[in-house]
Order: C-alpha cells, then sequence, then structure tokens
C-alpha cells in the first residue's frame, strides 16, 4: 500500500477477543477482527453475498460469514472453502497502547488552484 496513513480505527477493548466490530474509516467499512493473539482488519464484505463479516464468527485465524459459512484468512483474506471463491481485502494494524490503527491508502486533498495574479506576489 504505497500512501497508506494509518487511521485510529478504536480502542483495543471495545474488539471482543475472538469476536469483531464494525468501524468505517474514510468511507471504507472495515471489519476489526480480535483472536486471543492478535488484531486484524479486513473489508467488512463477505465476497460471495456481500453480508458484514463483523457479525460472523471468529475461530483461531479466520472469520466465518454467518450468512453461507464462507470462511476467510484473517492473514491473508483468502477463502478458506466455499461458497466464497474470491479473496476480501485486508489492511495493516498497527496496536499502540489502548489504540488500534489501520493503515489505508488515504490520498490526501489537492492543494487548491492558485492564479497567476496569486502566485507573483
Amino acid at each position: 500500500m504505497s500512501g497508506a496513513r494509518f487511521v485510529r480505527a478504536a480502542a483495543a477493548g471495545e474488539i471482543p477477543v475472538e469476536g469483531a466490530l464494525a468501524v468505517e474509516i474514510a468511507g471504507t467499512r472495515i471489519a476489526l477482527v480480535r483472536t486471543r493473539t492478535a488484531v486484524y482488519a479486513l473489508a467488512d464484505s463477505c465476497s460471495h453475498q456481500y453480508s458484514r463479516l463483523s457479525e460472523g464468527y471468529v475461530e483461531g485465524e479466520a472469520i466465518e460469514c454467518a450468512l453461507h459459512g464462507s470462511r476467510f484468512d484473517l492473514r491473508t483474506g483468502r477463502p478458506l472453502g466455499p461458497p466464497a471463491t474470491r479473496e476480501v481485502a485486508t489492511f495493516p494494524v498497527r496496536v499502540e497502547g489502548e489504540d488500534v490503527f489501520v493503515g489505508l491508502d488515504i490520498q490526501p486533498a489537492a492543494a487548491p488552484a492558485t492564479t497567476d495574479e496569486e502566485t507573483n506576489r
């Protein structure tokens, strides 16, 4: 992720152990998933039927979609079995103290255009 900027997503305590929390950052829906040993971030949409993965079940390093049972590897976003055949996006995570930060490719706002008159002042 070339332009990744880490943005605070939640407090670690807000994410249930072996569970998930839905958040939205810069218009992107993300499922923050906490296992016993790590926190992961992935797109909050199953690639099979677009159900919210944050409503799924966490087991080990995988999350299972509550709608049709598609399972995804939390580390890679790859499906672990049908019915899903396409992976879901994953995002880098940093935990600093009690805060969870997610790396997103957020483009900086464009600088306002200036006129020649403003430039020559």
